[in-house]
């Protein structure tokens, strides 16, 4: 027990030791061995080219074939113990390379042991489910050092000595190579489309990128979707298979649908909140965290609003708890009433998931968004909230989360800012984005915002989402739901188009 004591605290140490070595630097990835996702046919050879773009389903092919992850197909090189030399650790299909070893002065040499050393451009090694012991150059074990598991290291170096490969993770500090996966690039998801002149394959090898010795490029206008970029020497490449690339000088993103400019423009990553996640509660703040707090003091939600009322509870509870007594709701007034600070952040950062991409197609938008709103059917209305379907929301924070989920960012609208002292109204801000096009209202259809105003002022003060000609989806007190658009609600002043 205390031998294996020592062990671990031992590859405590080496482990913050490795962390500062300016050599080598722990991977910002978790997890780099993700296997390679096949569009279609053996990723190992030439794959079968998406003929067009699938806009319901990404996951299928346009025969219906269900695309799955081929078990043969990994992005990960584990390597072998013959020095030099790197296979996939995968299918006996896969064709493998022999990296090209420099012959440089300053990136190859003998060792006292005759090892060879070579370099590694761009590596990550990942250690099993398990300590992973080190070696120096001449191959002996460091005693009471190690990796911790499922950890990944930035390598620079491999080392070929007596028949086994090792690579370095720091300062004389080797893994060997059966301990180990190496990868290159970082996980990525997309489709790239072939050029008019094709695309050349390529494998990925130690020191770089080496074309493969095949006469037929990937055909012009052809589509590929990729799982992994490497980016080299200032060029891009994707990897379409096991160990299959093609870089940016033959192939560029492709994306199925995009507005024009002038519109709002999708996002086809997931977006990320705008503004102060975890912001404090004052004087005519509005939204989820408002009506949580009127609730805990038994206050009326009927409108939510940090009011006078609201500041003179706060500021008794504040003194009843021995807090500072400011009538602001912080971080530590809000667990103090029994909210977690989870809560405090997550009500704020909550953004819609992404549920389009690169396949989608103007309908797929559109419905994503209106899926996104049915989320928050049966919810309270909320003034100023735009949160996650776990709470209310008012009808311009409605249609921020589901543009949100359409890859859409309405900003300076912001879910975020919503919230903020006079911005409840956002409605009115949206119907004044030129961004979003106003259509002739007979032209109205699905996926359409329409706005009303207030009919004695003649202002916007309200804006739903269109089910179809005559329906919407929009939050109007006191639940989100359904509802004809001459339900009483105003007098309709526009309708605006979000894609074209």
């Amino acid at each position: 027990m205390k031998k294996n004591q020592v062990f671990l605290w031992s590859s405590f140490v080496l482990l913050l030791t490795l962390g500062a070595n300016q050599e080598t630097a722990k991977a910002d990835t978790t997890n780099t061995a993700t296997a390679s996702v096949q569009v279609q046919g053996q990723a190992a050879k030439a794959q079968q080219p998406i003929d067009q773009a699938v806009a319901d389903s990404p996951q299928t092919d346009v025969t219906g074939t269900t695309i799955q992850a081929n078990p043969q197909q990994t992005t990960t090189t584990q390597t072998n113990s013959t020095p030099g030399t790197s296979t996939q650790g995968t299918s006996a299909q896969n064709a493998t390379t022999q990296a090209d070893v420099t012959t440089n002065e300053d990136a190859t040499k003998s060792n006292t042991n005759q090892g060879v050393i070579t370099p590694v451009n761009g590596g990550v090694v990942t250690t099993f489910d398990k300590i992973t012991r080190l070696y120096r150059e001449d191959g002996t074990m460091i005693d009471n050092f190690g990796l911790s598991a499922n950890s990944p290291w930035r390598t620079d170096k491999k080392l070929a000595l007596n028949a086994q490969n090792y690579y370095r993770v720091s300062t004389d500090a080797y893994a060997n190579s059966n301990d180990i996966t190496l990868t290159f690039g970082a996980d990525a998801d997309g489709i790239v489309q072939v050029k008019g002149n094709g695309a050349v394959p390529y494998s990925r090898e130690d020191q770089g990128f080496t074309k493969n010795d095949q006469n037929s490029n990937f055909a012009a206008g052809s589509l590929w979707k990729y799982n992994k970029t490497d980016d080299l020497d200032g060029l891009t490449y994707y990897q379409i298979g096991s160990n299959v690339w093609i870089n940016a000088y033959d192939a560029t993103p492709y994306v199925a649908y995009q507005n024009p400019d002038g519109w709002l423009q999708i996002e086809n990553a997931q977006l990320q909140p705008e503004g102060p996640v975890g912001y404090e509660l004052y004087n005519d703040v509005e939204g989820v965290k408002v009506w949580l707090v009127r609730r805990y003091f038994g206050q009326s939600n009927a409108h939510t609003i940090y009011d006078a009322n609201t500041a003179y509870y706060v500021r008794n509870f504040q003194s009843n708890h021995g807090l500072p007594v400011t009538g602001i709701v912080n971080l530590a007034t809000w667990t103090t009433m029994g909210f977690s600070e989870d809560s405090w952040y997550g009500i704020d950062s909550y953004v819609a998931p992404l549920q389009t991409n690169t396949l989608s197609a103007r309908s797929d938008h559109i419905e994503a968004m209106i899926n996104q709103a049915y989320k928050y059917v049966g919810q309270p209305w909320i003034s100023g909230a735009a949160s996650s379907p776990e709470y209310g929301v008012d009808c311009s924070g409605l249609v921020v989360q589901a543009l949100y989920a359409s890859g859409v960012n309405p900003s300076p609208v912001t879910s975020i800012q919503h919230a903020q002292p006079g911005n409840e109204w956002n409605s009115r801000m949206l119907a004044a984005d030129n961004r979003i096009h106003a259509v002739n209202f007979n032209d109205r259809q699905r996926g359409d915002l329409i706005f009303f105003a207030n009919p004695s002022t003649g202002i916007v003060w309200h804006v739903g989402i269109l089910l179809d000609a005559n329906t919407m989806i929009d939050s109007w007190g006191p639940y989100v739901g359904t509802s004809g658009i001459y339900s009483g609600k105003g007098t309709i002043v526009s309708v605006k188009r979000v894609f074209s």
